[in-house]
Formats: structure tokens, sequence, C-alpha cells
């Protein structure tokens, strides 16, 4: 069910179409606590792109977990189910992450995290430790640039860290921290992955990866460019 005073919101009313589809259907989808599993094969059955899922945790209608797990941020107040027909979340941990407003919301209970993140410096502000965290770094430098210079309206990336590193850890075994660390840095040139969004899983993804790789100075006609969907 849906709630008029969410779905007649002028918030929600001014995100585009395909949010507003997205966010239906991930609700149709969901658990009896509004938790989802797999937003992006959600994402793609219903021909929703990368931004959309974005504008969706910009706005705080969809709440996003390290796990890749997401959880609707106003299922309480949309939907209410008797005590038997409700079959509690499975994705207990990310629950216990959550805390309810007056209203019945979820929110991401901040106090949990506060001690972890208080003592962690952002990678942009200090020496990366490992190969990993290079090429990371290299990435959100360019996505940095490509936000201020107005390309991307997102201040920050949605990516599901765990399944990033791994590829990046994958990659880097396979071509080496240069050739991936040049790749990424070339990247910010190329149209194809920028208008995706600018994600590092699609930087990594085989196809654009190996044409980086290839090509002089990272830069090919990205009207031939094909990719190759990476399964997380």
């Amino acid at each position: 069910m849906f709630s008029k005073s969410i779905v007649l919101s002028d918030a929600f009313l001014d995100m585009p179409a395909t949010s507003r589809c997205l966010y239906f259907t991930l609700s149709m989808l969901a658990d009896d606590d509004g938790f989802v599993n797999s937003p992006k094969s959600v994402m793609r059955q219903c021909g929703a792109s990368e931004d959309d899922l974005k504008v969706l945790f910009a706005k705080k209608f969809v709440i996003p977990f390290e796990s890749g797990i997401v959880v609707i941020k106003h299922w309480r107040i949309n939907n209410y189910l008797r005590g038997d027909r409700y079959k509690p979340t499975k994705y207990t941990k990310e629950k216990a992450e959550l805390t309810l407003e007056e209203n019945g919301a979820y929110k991401i209970e901040e106090s949990a995290k506060a001690p972890a993140t208080a003592q962690k410096t952002p990678l942009l502000e200090r020496m990366p430790k490992n190969d990993i965290e290079t090429v990371e770094k290299i990435y959100l430098e360019n996505y940095e640039t490509l936000y201020k210079s107005g390309v991307l309206k997102m201040e920050k990336p949605v990516l599901n860290w765990g399944a990033s590193r791994k590829l990046t850890k994958d990659c880097i075994a396979k071509y080496g921290i240069d050739k991936i660390s040049e790749a990424v840095r070339q990247s910010i040139n190329n149209k194809f992955v920028v208008e995706k969004g600018y994600a590092l899983t699609t930087i990594l993804s085989a196809g654009i990866l190996s044409q980086l790789i290839n090509s002089t100075g990272g830069r090919f006609d990205n009207d031939s460019v094909t990719v190759r969907e990476c399964d997380f």
C-alpha cells in the first residue's frame, strides 16, 4: 500500500517519473519490514537507471546499507499488517541500525555509527593505505571534479563498496596496479562512463576497462563501446 501523504507530496512528485516508478516497484517487492536485497536487479527490471536509485537515496525515500540491501524509509507509514500476517525481515543486522521517527518512518541510528566515523579520516584527505585505496582515491578525485563542474548532480557516489573492492582487487591482480590506476585516472574523459553516472564498477567492467587499458591515453570512440554487466 502507499500513503497519499508520501506519494502525492511535492518532494515525491518533484522526482523524475523513472525514480517514482522505481520506488513503487521496490515497494511492491519489499518484505514485510520494507527491505529489498537486490535493488539493482529491481532497477533493471523496471528500466530505471543508477541515477534513479541515487535520487531515491538523496531524497531519503530509500535508505541504503553497506551490504547492498535497501529499506523503504516510509514503509510503516505506507503499510500496516495485522500480526497474523506479518513475517519479520531476515535482514536483522540492517534493521538493528534503524530507529523509528515519531511518524513511523525509518532512519539510520547515527549514534551507533558516530564513534567509527569520527575517528576515520576521509580517503580524499589522506594517503592510501593499499593498492585498492589508491584506485578508490583516483576515482573519488575524478568524481569530485565532475561534481564541481556540474556534470554530476550527486555530491557523493552511491556505490556498494564491498562489491566494488572485490572487483578492484580482482582487476589489480589481473592487470597490475599501474594499469588500473591509469585506466581509472583517464576514465574521466570517457563520455559513456560519465553519462552512466561515473561509477567505479562501470569503469572496471570488462568491456570498458579493456578499452581504457588498450587505448592511448584512455580515449576512444564511445559510440562503439560494448559493456558487459558484472554480477554482484
